[in-house]
């Protein structure tokens, strides 16, 4: 598989739709894809945990959706100079209130192979503290859930009907338990 060439067929405010020509030794072809325009380093995710053992989640309404969405506090590497811890930091504390103390990297990944190239960066915090201070972005219609690990796959079982859940939070989860960092 070998891209040929590539070329920007909109940009937006926030977004810019590229087509690539492929070929593949007997095809050719075109897939579309889409870029962040305000974004070069990619997206956090924080996977928080307070001190009673509760894994801190947002019911986030989701324009693309157009529905409410369980996910992990996350966010964009959009502030110029800003290194990855510290957008995680910043994201958990505007959307959430809480402060991490200590992150630790978990892994990179990326936001979605079939759509965008853009990386995502998932921190883990231990033992987060409820400061407030919460500023959402206006595009952000947020609830901050707190759920204990012991009662996490019943809540993810039993959602509201107007609330969808994104799976990379039962993904990264999954891997945390598998290497033993937490327990579900």
């Amino acid at each position: 598989m070998r891209i040929t060439h590539q070329e920007t067929v909109y940009t937006g405010k926030f977004l810019r739709l590229v087509v690539k020509h492929f070929e593949n030794g007997k095809d050719t072809g075109i897939w579309e894809t889409v870029e962040r325009v305000n974004v070069e380093k990619g997206a956090v995710v924080v996977i928080a945990i307070t001190k009673k053992k509760e894994l801190i989640l947002e019911r986030n309404w989701r324009m693309a959706v157009e529905s409410f969405v369980i996910q992990l506090p996350a966010g964009l590497m959009d502030k110029p100079g800003e290194t990855k811890e510290e957008a995680a930091r910043r994201e958990l504390l505007e959307e959430t209130g809480y402060l991490a103390g200590k992150l630790v990297p978990i892994m990179d990944a990326p936001e979605s192979v079939v759509l965008t190239p853009t990386n995502i960066s998932h921190y883990l915090a231990i033992d987060v503290e409820y400061v407030g201070r919460e500023n959402p972005d206006p595009a952000e219609q947020i609830e901050v859930i707190k759920v204990p690990l012991s009662k996490l796959t019943e809540f993810l079982l039993n959602l509201p009907d107007d609330t969808a859940l994104d799976l990379r939070v039962t993904g990264i989860l999954w891997i945390l338990e598998k290497q033993k960092i937490i327990k579900i």
